[in-house]
């Protein structure tokens, strides 16, 4: 019987020359329009249900999958496809127009088998669709194997059970490593996949980031040493709902007393106990919410952002090192519960890993001085310029560095330094000679 491929794509044109490519080299080419159909047929075709007059339900062996569809996309069928039982091992090939790294983040966090660039050969599809089958074959070997592995140890080690028990005190650490070798989206996705919960802390020795995962969602994400562009109400003020005075009043206001120091001990071989951030004071956002400045609903999405942002700076780190905890989860990421998913968080730091380049790039050295031309500016028609943009070009005075517009705009430096380039791009300013 051939191989069956399921081919996918909104085109009727492409599904037509893909499937007869197939058909030439002797595979069976099934059809479908969007990821919706595909999904129906796959589980029709898994689950032996009548498919056609023949009665025969043939199992597909490979996905061909378009990315950009209607109805279901291709990340939306691959994400389906992983999630179900009878299906998860079913190799998925995306078809992608986009450029080879963007393809490849693309593969990552579908967990697709192999990507091809349209417009492509002939020959390379079948080089790919024949790739998948035999990657597929190997990795259902090593599952079987280590399967097999795991029931032998598990037999082997049932006697020592309760002398490899971990300490109360102390949780598992269930993954680890360097980033630089595992990137942390390929780690979060793979807490996604396996549904897990628990803490996921990364750092690079200058900043540490405490990533709250439930049943494989970003709940919340807390950092040490971000900056202040990270701050909670930074996201408040870039929307003008409060002030830096209204922040500082009300932290002023509700500052707890100090407690004084605990009497020495005798020993000196305890660890302290650390005290979390939080101790003795009450956060901001429930200080926000409580004086009426903003409500529950702003403090959310002000936390998504936060987390999101954190995240997006995360993967942005060439080096550092990760850890997951199986550990129960603090008391404000139990609170928030925002239960981001991981996939469509990092496919967006992805994304603006890549912007950030083009940004960063166009802009220059930090240091630099940008100057408005006035002469530009008075022939535009600034009214079409958005909030953000008109606020950056007032502070453009000749003497702010690139680094000091953004310090100071309420921005993060993504959004900041995009106006900025979207500003010079535009000749409404220029650096100033040295």
């Amino acid at each position: 019987m051939p191989t069956r491929v399921l081919v996918v794509d909104d085109s009727p044109t492409i599904r037509k020359v893909v499937s007869a490519v197939l058909e030439r080299h002797g595979y069976a080419a099934v059809h479908a329009a969007d990821g919706q159909a595909a999904l129906d047929k796959l589980l029709q075709a898994a689950g032996g249900t009548r498919e056609d007059d023949s009665g025969e339900a043939d199992k597909i062996d490979v996905v061909l999958v378009d990315f950009v569809m209607p109805r279901m996309n291709g990340f939306q069928l691959c994400r389906a496809i992983r999630n179900s039982e009878m299906l998860r091992t079913t190799p998925v090939v995306l078809m992608s127009a986009k450029s080879d790294r963007i393809r490849d983040h693309f593969v990552q966090q579908t967990g697709a088998i192999d990507a091809i660039t349209k417009p492509f050969e002939a020959q390379a599809l079948i080089a790919v669709i024949e790739n998948a089958i035999r990657r597929s074959a190997e990795w259902r070997e090593r599952e079987r194997a280590k399967r097999e592995n795991r029931e032998r140890a598990a037999a082997d080690e049932v006697d020592a059970a309760d002398s490899l028990a971990p300490s109360p005190d102390r949780q598992p650490v269930a993954l680890q490593g360097d980033i630089a070798v595992i990137p942390i989206g390929a780690i979060l996705q793979l807490l996604q996949i396996e549904s897990r919960s628990g803490l996921l802390l990364v750092t690079d020795d200058k900043i540490e980031v405490t990533m709250s995962v439930r049943l494989g969602l970003i709940d919340l994400v807390q950092a040490r040493g971000a900056g202040t562009e990270f701050r909670l109400g930074r996201y408040f003020i870039e929307h003008n709902l409060v002030t830096d005075d209204d922040i500082d009043r009300l932290l002023r206001d509700n500052t707890p007393t100090p407690r004084p120091p605990p009497p020495e001990s005798g020993s000196r071989s305890a660890m302290p106990k650390v005290e979390p951030l939080t101790a003795g004071r009450r956060l901001l956002g429930d200080l926000l919410v409580d004086s009426g400045r903003v409500t529950r609903d702003q403090l959310r999405d002000a936390l998504a952002r936060q987390s999101s942002e954190l995240v997006y700076e995360v993967l942005r780190w060439p080096r550092g090192r990760f850890e997951f905890r199986l550990d129960a989860l603090p008391a404000l990421a139990e609170s928030a519960k925002l239960g981001l998913p991981v996939a469509s968080v990092v496919m967006e730091g992805f994304r603006r890993v890549d912007e950030w380049r083009v940004v960063e790039a166009g802009l220059g050295s930090f240091e630099s001085v940008l100057q408005a031309d006035r002469v530009a500016i008075d022939a535009a028609k600034l009214d079409r310029l958005t909030r953000h943009e008109q606020r950056l070009l007032e502070m453009i005075d000749g003497d702010r560095t690139v680094r000091e517009i953004v310090e100071h705009s309420h921005m993060s430096s993504f959004d900041a330094c995009k106006v900025l380039y979207a500003l010079l791009e535009a000749r409404l300013v220029r650096r100033r000679a040295a």
